[in-house]
C-alpha cells in the first residue's frame, strides 16, 4: 500500500494514453519506437505549455472542473464553526470536523488528496470565496502546472543525418 501523498494523479492514465498511441507502432523496430515515442511526447509537452500559459484560474482545469462537482454536494452541508480554524460540518449522511489550517477532514478525503472536500469547502465557503483556493495544494495550482512544461524536449537526430 502506497503510504505517501498520490494527490489524485493517476498515473495509469499516461501509460494507457501511450499504449493506444502506439499500437499499431508496436511491430515497428526499437529504435523507430523510440522515436515514436518521444515525438508523441514533444507533441503533448507542447500542448499542455500552451494550456497552461494560457490559464486564468489559479487552479488546474481538472482541479477546477472537479471543485465544481463537489460544491455541488457541499451546497446542502450544515457548517458551525468551532474556532478560527475548525468547523463542524453536518449532513450528506456523514458528520465531519475540519481543520482549514492543517488541511484535514474527519472524512479523509482532503488529507489525502490535499484538495477540499465537500465538507471542507463548505467551511472555506463560509470564510469568502478565496478561501476555496487557499485550502488546494500548491500542486495543483495553475503556477505549479506552467513549472512542469515549461522546459522544451528536444528530439535527438538520428546518427545518419
Amino acid at each position: 500500500m502506497f503510504m505517501g501523498k498520490r494527490y489524485n494523479i493517476m498515473t495509469t492514465n499516461i501509460v494507457e494514453a501511450l499504449n493506444s498511441t502506439l499500437k499499431r507502432a508496436r511491430e515497428y523496430p526499437l529504435l523507430l519506437l523510440l522515436d515514436l515515442i518521444m515525438v508523441k511526447m514533444v507533441e503533448w509537452f507542447n500542448e499542455r505549455r500552451e494550456k497552461a500559459q494560457n490559464l486564468t484560474s489559479p487552479l488546474t482545469p481538472k482541479c477546477e472542473r472537479q471543485l465544481r462537482h463537489v460544491w455541488g454536494k457541499a451546497g446542502t452541508l450544515a457548517p458551525t464553526q468551532i474556532n478560527a480554524n475548525e468547523w463542524v460540518v453536518q449532513g450528506g449522511g456523514y458528520d465531519a470536523v475540519v481543520d482549514l489550517q492543517q488541511m484535514t477532514c474527519t472524512c479523509k478525503k482532503f488529507d489525502l488528496e490535499k484538495l477540499p472536500c465537500e465538507h471542507a469547502l463548505r467551511a472555506a465557503g463560509e470564510i469568502g470565496e478565496n478561501k476555496f483556493f487557499e485550502c488546494c495544494s500548491i500542486y495543483y495550482s495553475a503556477s505549479y502546472w506552467r513549472i512542469a512544461y515549461e522546459e522544451s524536449i528536444y528530439l535527438v537526430p538520428s546518427q545518419s543525418d
